[in-house]
């Protein structure tokens, strides 16, 4: 299944050039990741008490075509990519204009951290089980595990 969020642009989404400004990407992005895990189940208190969070390693995005004050944005999430031990994963955002047309792909590379050790890891079992709900991309890539 991929997870989809629609959101509206907004007056604070907008740059001088009158169409979603480059950080806007990345927070609607974030957003959608956070509503996905809300949706199955592992909402960001849960994953905070289980004492893990997510860090960013690497983050892109690619423009397409522009996407404009009042409209709709669709972003779908697409599962592209985790190392064998699960420590590191790889997101792709796809963001579609009113239209339906391809306006982004944001692509985002990150690793669990153990909030005590301050260590990449695996996270907990009981998130692992949850990750089985969203489909992988077709594209998916088995990631270099960084920690050996």
């Amino acid at each position: 299944m991929i997870f989809k969020k629609s959101m509206e642009v907004r007056w604070s989404d907008i740059d001088a050039n009158q169409h979603l400004t480059h950080t806007a990407y990345a927070v609607f992005s974030t957003h959608t990741r956070v509503m996905w895990m809300e949706s199955i189940g592992y909402s960001m208190a849960d994953l905070l008490r289980s004492g893990f969070s997510a860090v960013f390693l690497k983050e892109q995005t690619e423009y397409f075509c522009e996407i404009y004050l009042g409209e709709m944005v669709h972003v779908e999430l697409h599962f592209a990519g985790e190392s064998e031990d699960h420590s590191h994963w790889k997101f792709v955002q796809k963001f579609l204009n009113s239209q339906g047309k391809l306006s982004a792909i944001n692509t985002v590379y990150g690793a669990w951290i153990d909030a005590k050790t301050r260590k990449i890891s695996a996270p907990p079992p009981v998130l692992l089980d949850k990750f089985c709900t969203i489909s992988k991309d077709d594209n998916f890539e088995n990631l270099r595990n960084l920690l050996s």
